[in-house]
């Protein structure tokens, strides 16, 4: 699981242990909420490199810029 702040700097990058895609999106939705980070961009991904869940970061068109 990888998860980014608005700049594009990687606040976290640690695989997560699960036997399924779901149980990968629950545990790795739960440690977003742990750490405050539900509406930062992230990916979870599968170690074969399948993505399982992925927000992007959101763009402003108005600013060029990430908006969070």
């Amino acid at each position: 699981m990888t998860v980014y702040d608005e700049n594009g700097t990687v606040l976290f990058d640690e695989p997560i242990s699960a036997q399924t895609d779901e149980e990968a999106k629950k545990i790795g939705y739960a440690w977003l909420a742990e750490k405050g980070h539900e509406t930062k961009p992230h990916r979870i991904f599968h170690t074969t490199g399948r993505l399982v869940s992925f927000k992007p970061h959101q763009f402003n068109p108005k600013t060029g810029k990430a908006a969070l």
